[in-house]
């Protein structure tokens, strides 16, 4: 019987040991974790407030930013000297898979608008980009030419794609913009989901964040319907 109690009260010291060397490592994880996850929040918090110092807001899952004008194929508009810069909207730049190269137009170009001006490569396809209003191309990006992978990394600043001289000063005021813009924007996104689960029968959207599916995915016949759908092509 002595053996026994003695024979008990050492699995008991046992696995009273055991508990307390597993909460002991629990415990230290936890103190070493706690760090690491207010670093991440204060990242993503930080970030949060840059964009939000830097005008954008959310619309939908997209970043839509105050101060320009959108036009139907998903490009952006702001005003410069009386000069159109142009670049990709969040949509457009959310649908490339990735950029390889920029194909920009030749300053002196007169465009239409619905005109082709741009081509993006994205590796065995291709996004082609159209003008938002008629104009004459009076410049182009040279760091995207360079560096293409800013027309998705800035989109909205460095990334920008070409500048417009318009024909009608004024028919791009038409465009829309503020919370108009905002609205459209968020609505589009909402498109885009239907676009992708329609096409591929899978959800293209989580938590609130647009996710297109990898290119790999889309046909042919798809991707130029994506095309025409949303960057307006003809």
């Amino acid at each position: 019987m002595e053996t026994i109690v003695t024979a008990l009260q050492a699995i008991g010291i046992f696995v009273v040991g055991l508990f307390a060397r597993v909460g002991l490592v629990v415990a230290v994880m936890a103190v070493l974790l706690v760090p690491v996850a207010l670093v991440i929040a204060g990242a993503r918090g930080w970030e949060a407030l840059k964009m939000r110092l830097m005008g954008f807001r959310s619309a939908g899952g997209l970043r839509w930013r105050k101060g320009i004008h959108y036009a139907p194929g998903h490009t952006w508009v702001a005003t410069e000297n009386g000069r159109l810069r142009v670049g990709l909207d969040d949509l457009a730049q959310r649908i490339l898979p990735w950029a390889i190269s920029v194909e920009l137009p030749r300053p002196g170009t007169r465009v239409a608008e619905g005109d082709t001006v741009a081509t993006i490569s994205c590796g065995g396809q291709e996004a082609p980009v159209v003008a938002p209003v008629d104009g004459l191309v009076v410049s182009v990006n040279p760091l995207v030419a360079s560096d293409p992978s800013l027309v998705k990394r800035e989109n909205y600043g460095r990334g920008w794609l070409f500048a417009l001289e318009p024909i009608d000063s004024k028919r791009w005021l038409a465009l829309p913009s503020g919370d108009a813009a905002r609205s459209w924007l968020a609505a589009e996104g909402h498109r885009l989901t239907d676009f992708f689960e329609h096409q591929l029968g899978i959800a293209a959207a989580d938590g609130g964040e647009l996710v297109a599916p990898p290119p790999s995915l889309l046909g042919e016949a798809q991707w130029e319907a994506l095309m025409r759908a949303f960057l307006k092509t003809k």
